[in-house]
């Protein structure tokens, strides 16, 4: 019997013929009747399952657990005897909600926070399917599909910001052929809950895709209230990482939408969220632990899924109750634990070695059935997959020639203008005004360039004089400035570099990010990252940007689900009453205006 190809993964599907062997090979390991590959001896299993920690043995047959126990019959000559005596053998932690694709490719991820005990990551697919399309992320997922850290996905029905050619790009026949994937296992995030709410019929048919593949809808609902949370569950939501207060944790839990505390770059909210265990202690039984999609910067200083843990039993929460959040928990929720999140029988073989539950940095890391990681040092190799090949396709590129000019960002017309005004790091309010001093010009162009989106920006850095990026959630060219000769030059230099960030001053470009691999990563290292991310701070902060995280400032502006106000490939767009504030204009041929 011949399995059927997968669509994304490359591998085959596990088909009937191919599960009864692995199945024979583990069972015969179990009874002793053959050898085990590996063999952990004298460990102490934390057994997430029954909350026990006691003596055992763990013999791994490929990629999969075939025995935990006391015997030793399965050790033959040639199986590799792994001592485990005086160390806790944990399941391997899995993040539940990442996005892999900050200035990092998901390889580089992969090789900072295999040593530290992650090895799952569900990961948001939306980068690389709207730079890549659908063909690229398949052949994205296939050479990931070979990292000894598990990737499962979660696809986007839609943007993160709204565009006339959205419904050519995430066609219904394209987007069920992806969620057939085994490797898929969710849709979302659904940042558009108003609509959702409304009971949308495009939204709803998209989600339908995955409600009749028993797949998980990933909801965003921030800032819904408790009652509106109640008609999102009954649309299908179930789960959401936003909550930012303990009550909104339990608002969530009470409409039987899984929660998923957050501890990110962006919202370091976790210590707050625990408060939620107060009043309703069994909500650990649900809850997941996540780092978002957290700068390098942040992961660099702090850790990865580690660093959750250790932040939760400082806060009280028992040790094992911790460990379940970042294993079982989240297998359990996306319906796979059968296959990850604990240490048993025909389970994946994903174990850290702890020295103490105390500590959650692992002392050694084996992930699919291999020693990848021992002494936080990375000992398997992690290839990465063929980005330049994967972004060849016309939206990662630029228009060829694209060149702007000074008078491409000038003032728009009339008297009162629509201005962002920053309050946060990513939350904007409308002031319609003049510009006033401090006010930054602010565009949207087309990589393309096709057409351009200007408006004001208020509280960012009054004293910026021209930044362009490409890092930003419809993955066109953000420009922000006082100056529009530097901006006009900032955003010149960006096809240069293939995409990245460049800060222009007086004429000399101060400071550049290259991210050559879809204008959104590198492949350098995490840490080599992190330094350049704090390095854009430092410029940042001394020209009067107030915030902590001007990555996802950036990121955001163009993001039409956060309050209030934000530029978009349609004009300046307000949120709340779903309407363009002042439309987009298109730009001639190359860039330059008629």
């Amino acid at each position: 019997m011949r399995a059927k190809a997968s669509h994304l993964s490359g591998h085959p599907t596990l088909a009937v013929g191919s599960w009864v062997g692995e199945r024979r090979a583990l069972t015969a390991v179990a009874r002793g009747a053959a050898p085990a590959d590996r063999y952990i001896q004298d460990g102490t299993l934390l057994n997430v399952y029954t909350g026990e920690c006691y003596p055992a043995n763990v013999a791994i047959k490929g990629e999969r657990i075939a025995y935990v126990g006391g015997r030793a019959d399965m050790v033959g000559a040639r199986t590799e005897v792994i001592p485990a005596r005086g160390r806790i053998l944990c399941p391997g932690y899995i993040e539940p909600h990442s996005h892999p694709w900050n200035l990092v490719t998901p390889a580089v991820l992969a090789r900072h926070v295999l040593p530290l005990g992650t090895t799952t990551i569900f990961a948001d697919n939306l980068p690389v399917y709207e730079l890549a399309g659908p063909r690229g992320f398949e052949a994205a997922t296939r050479a990931l599909t070979r990292l000894p850290l598990r990737f499962y996905w979660m696809v986007r029905v839609h943007a993160q910001s709204r565009s006339t050619g959205e419904a050519r790009r995430f066609p219904a026949g394209t987007l069920a052929r992806l969620i057939d994937n085994p490797r898929v296992a969710a849709v979302g995030e659904i940042t558009r809950w108003p609509e959702l709410l409304e009971g949308d019929r495009r939204l709803l048919d998209r989600l339908a895709l995955a409600a009749v593949r028993r797949k998980r809808i990933e909801g965003h609902t921030a800032g819904a209230s408790a009652e509106k949370l109640q008609g999102l569950a009954a649309a299908g939501i179930a789960s959401c990482h936003e909550p930012i207060t303990a009550q909104e944790v339990l608002d969530r839990a009470r409409a039987g939408i899984a929660v998923m505390l957050r501890q990110s770059s962006l919202r370091p909210d976790l210590k707050a969220l625990f408060g939620a265990l107060k009043e309703a202690p069994g909500l650990a039984a649900r809850l997941m632990l996540t780092t978002d999609g957290s700068s390098p910067a942040f992961v660099a200083e702090h850790g990865f899924v580690d660093h959750l843990v250790r932040l939760a039993m400082a806060e009280g929460v028992p040790s094992v109750e911790a460990y379940r959040m970042v294993t079982l928990n989240p297998a359990t929720y996306y319906g796979l634990d059968h296959e990850i999140g604990g240490i048993a029988p025909g389970r994946f073989a994903d174990i850290v070695f702890l020295r103490d539950l105390s500590e959650p940095t692992p002392e050694r890391v084996i992930a699919r059935g291999r020693l990848v990681a021992e002494g936080g040092r990375l000992v398997a190799k992690i290839p990465e997959p063929p980005w330049r090949r994967i972004f060849s396709g016309p939206a990662a590129r630029f228009a060829p020639g694209l060149r702007l000019a000074p008078e491409d960002f000038g003032l728009l017309s009339g008297r009162r203008k629509p201005v962002l005004r920053l309050v946060s790091a990513v939350i904007t309010r409308l002031e319609e005004r003049p510009a006033a001093e401090g006010d930054l010009l602010a565009a949207l162009v087309d990589r393309r360039g096709r057409w351009i989106c200007r408006g004001i920006v208020a509280g960012f850095a009054r004293d910026l004089h021209g930044l362009a990026t490409t890092l930003s959630t419809d993955f066109q060219i953000l420009v922000l400035g006082r100056d529009p000769r530097a901006m006009a030059q900032a955003v010149n230099r960006l096809p240069a570099v293939k995409g990245g960030l460049v800060v222009v001053e007086r004429g000399r470009v101060i400071y550049e990010l290259a991210l050559p691999l879809g204008g959104i990563m590198a492949a350098a290292s995490l840490p080599d990252l992190a330094a350049r991310e704090r390095e854009l701070l430092d410029l940042l902060k001394a020209r009067g940007y107030a915030y902590h995280d001007p990555l996802f400032t950036c990121l955001f502006l163009t993001a039409d689900f956060l309050p209030e106000v934000r530029l978009t490939a349609r004009g300046v767009w307000d949120v709340k009453h779903r309407r363009v504030l002042s439309p987009s204009r298109p730009l001639a041929r190359g860039g330059r205006r008629g």
